[in-house]
């Protein structure tokens, strides 16, 4: 029963991190099209939320997910499936700090009349970041559920 409930919440708390770095990706194409001053307004608005619920439910989908590498640790196809999402998610969670985080860090003291000349490398830097932390996020997503369904019978 433990097992299943840590699995459950696990593969859970990766999916809405996972959703939430999918809806970056979705947007990256209106974000482009965007001026300045109207970007950076976007910036210090749309994401209040990410930065404290999303990062709690990211933490924990990392968390959980080493705890789950534990509790099948028993269980060899299931095991390694479950290493690699673990992997793959830690590294989205270090690639997010490495790369994103600089970005809202630097941003977040922004205004209009003091957004740099080149505030649309600082806007590609954030994007690119958040594209490449949805990719780790679905590739740990998928492994997770490939270690539940190595563990089906047809």
């Amino acid at each position: 029963m433990r097992l299943h409930l840590v699995r459950f919440l696990s593969l859970l708390a990766v999916a809405l991190t996972l959703g939430l770095a999918f809806a970056h990706v979705l947007e990256i194409p209106g974000k482009l099209r965007l001026g300045g001053t109207d970007w950076l307004t976007v910036q210090h608005n749309l994401y209040v939320g990410f930065g404290t619920i999303g990062a709690a439910v990211e933490v924990t989908a990392v968390a959980l997910t080493w705890l789950t590498v534990i509790l099948v640790r028993e269980r060899r196809l299931a095991f390694a499936w479950t290493v690699a999402a673990a992997l793959l998610v830690t590294a989205g969670l270090i690639e997010w700090g490495l790369v994103v985080a600089p970005v809202n860090t630097a941003l977040s003291v922004w205004t209009p009349s003091t957004l740099p000349v080149d505030w649309t490398a600082w806007r590609n830097r954030w994007e690119l970041g958040h594209a490449l932390h949805a990719t780790l996020f679905a590739l740990g997503f998928g492994c997770l559920a490939a270690a539940l369904l190595v563990e089906t019978r047809p």
